[in-house]
């Protein structure tokens, strides 16, 4: 522990300070000064992450979590750990001006601590489409790529805009999200990806309930007989095809409507979204047209 407080000591005269900040407020209503166009960021957030590449400013980036995997020149950066429990010491020894967290990743520990050490932590926390917007244009505000954060939130949403058209139109389709299949763990109604299953022109038959990611068994699979069932594959999971053969009564197995999509673009709450709302719309209504 007093090895730590001198290294943490130690490392605190080393971190670069800037004369000249801005007061913004994060998404948990605290009030952060951050240095004008900060130079050094520490990303402890994977959709941040992507962000941050999206707005041409990733030479600004100088250290990131083991999880933020995309675009493949992220995994080449220095790395600080798990966002659940990323090393101090090694955020310090990167001298950040800016460290950007999320509220349902990142301690309040670690917040606290940086704060103590007076380096800026902006947390974020999307938990809809619509805040993930916000959170893009805020990232581009705080980062003085304020005109980049505002043209890629505004070129998102008129995507969206062009789906809800399309589908405003046509039946919503019964959709089952399967965020894991063993144990069969699905996303329930206050959820990103419930969200998404809305705008895509589906209709999610997950009912509320205490878990936001419940878990189910046949039973429950069974009763709400979905006509489409959307899986992300992860390492070491069953193939979701060969998986769902074992109740060919359910109509999407029957009707072949097992879809796989990349799990980042409906679990990230980031630019790539896009990605998976499109192609979610496409699968469950093939007659609209998309961007790509």
């Amino acid at each position: 522990m007093l090895k730590q407080l001198f290294l943490s000591l130690f490392l605190f005269f080393l971190l670069p300070f800037s004369a000249e900040s801005e007061q913004f407020t994060d998404a948990v209503n605290r009030q952060v000064s951050i240095p004008d166009t900060p130079q050094r960021i520490v990303s402890l957030v994977p959709s941040v992450t992507e962000i941050l590449f999206k707005l041409g400013i990733e030479r600004r980036i100088v250290a990131v979590t083991d999880f933020c995997t995309y675009p493949e020149a992220a995994q080449k950066l220095p790395k600080v750990g798990g966002y659940a429990d990323p090393s101090l010491e090694s955020i310090l020894l990167h001298q950040p001006d800016l460290v950007i967290a999320a509220a349902d990743m990142n301690r309040p520990a670690l917040v606290r601590r940086l704060e103590l050490l007076q380096i800026p932590v902006y947390v974020v926390h999307p938990q809809t489409v619509k805040e993930t917007l916000a959170t893009i244009a805020s990232i581009g505000e705080i980062t003085g790529a304020e005109k980049q954060g505002q043209q890629l939130a505004d070129s998102i949403r008129l995507r969206i805009e062009r789906i809800q058209q399309q589908v405003s139109t046509l039946k919503p389709k019964t959709t089952l999200e399967c965020v894991m299949l063993q144990p069969l763990t699905v996303a329930g109604p206050d959820t990103f990806i419930a969200d998404i299953i809305d705008i895509a022109g589906g209709k999610n038959v997950v009912p509320k309930g205490p878990s936001r990611y419940p878990t189910w068994n046949t039973e429950a699979l069974l009763t709400v007989d979905p006509e489409f069932i959307i899986v992300s594959t992860y390492p070491g999971q069953p193939a979701p095809k060969h998986f769902f053969d074992h109740w060919p009564q359910l109509q999407a197995v029957r009707n072949q409507q097992i879809i796989e999509i990349n799990a980042d673009w409906i679990h990230r709450p980031g630019p790539r979204m896009i990605l998976g709302i499109e192609a979610l719309a496409k699968a469950l209504h093939p007659s609209i047209t998309t961007d790509e």
